[in-house]
Parts: C-alpha cells; structure tokens; sequence
C-alpha cells in the first residue's frame, strides 16, 4: 500500500509533467498564433471601392 507521501509526490509529478506539456505547447506555437508586427510592402495598396480588390502601386 502507498504512504501519503507517495501519493502526494506522486500527484506532484503529474501536475509538473501537465504543466511542462503546458509549456512546451505554447513555446511551439510561438510566433505562429502573433499575427506580423509590421506588413511590409514596397509600394502603397489601394483597394478600388467599386471591386474591394487591393493593387499595388500606381494604378495603370
């Protein structure tokens, strides 16, 4: 039969282990869930209003 203590580090193993899973889920989707700080673009966009389609550049 398990002592108290036993019990007890065992339940602290399994919530170290739960929070190291934890962690390491979130360090793995770091940047990917950030949207860009900054979107580049070389040239300015404009969207035409009549069609919402977005150019770059000066328009032709």
């Amino acid at each position: 039969m398990q002592t108290s203590r036993e019990v007890e580090r065992a339940a602290r193993q399994r919530a170290d282990h739960i929070e190291a899973l934890i962690d390491e889920a979130g360090a793995e989707s770091f940047p990917a869930s950030d949207p860009p700080a900054v979107h580049p673009e070389p040239r300015p966009v404009t969207t035409n209003a009549a069609t919402g389609i977005e150019t770059t550049g000066t328009p032709l």
